[in-house]
């Protein structure tokens, strides 16, 4: 074993605690309760000023909804893997390298992406159960949804279509990017993995 082969090792090892250790930050920031204590004290001085450094991505925040953490998260997990794949081939392949962070992207891309299908599922059934009535949370969820559904619709050029229709058409549209991404993103990365260099 080289000394470059333990170094990148154990780099990636750290990185891996860390990344472990932020993923905990973030779920405790889910519980109010726990935001006082001792521990979550000690975690916000570990975690915070590296999250904090994506909190000022706009695009990455949609209503009240932050999915910074899953980039931060996310770049730890990619420097971790080159790192590991440095370690076991003795040399960085820039196909892997490449693979990694496309992957990331296309994780983030995704979680977005399952986010808005669960929120237009949810506001597609109250509407068929006819329970969508003019409350805060619905209101909420029409401000999310409709960038997203404006921008589909408004590709059928001179077609009007129900409410339900739309969310029915925006749901569809949504899955079926999700899987035809996952595909071709899968694709791309294993002809990445498998370049020489």
């Amino acid at each position: 074993m080289s000394p470059l082969t333990g170094i990148t090792g154990f780099i990636s090892w750290i990185i891996s605690i860390y990344m472990f250790i932020c993923i905990i930050r973030i779920i405790i920031t889910w519980f109010p309760t726990f935001q006082n204590s001792k521990f979550a004290g000690y975690l916000k001085i570990i975690c915070d000023p590296y999250l904090n450094l994506f909190r000022k991505i706009n695009f990455l925040h949609i209503g009240n909804l932050d999915f910074t953490p899953a980039l931060a998260i996310g770049l730890l997990a990619v420097a971790s893997n080159i790192l590991t794949s440095i370690a076991a081939n003795g040399a960085l392949r820039l196909g892997a390298t490449l693979g990694s962070l496309i992957q990331l992207l296309w994780s983030i891309a995704s979680s977005v992406i399952t986010f808005f299908n669960i929120i237009i599922a949810l506001r597609l059934i109250m509407n068929i159960l006819h329970k969508d009535y003019n409350s805060g949370i619905w209101s909420q969820l029409d401000r999310i949804i409709y960038p997203v559904q404006h921008f589909i619709i408004s590709k059928f050029k001179g077609k009007t279509f129900s409410y339900k229709a739309q969310l029915g058409i925006t749901l569809l549209i949504c899955i079926l990017v999700q899987i035809i991404g996952s595909w071709l993103i899968g694709l791309l990365i294993t002809l990445l993995t498998k370049l020489p260099f």
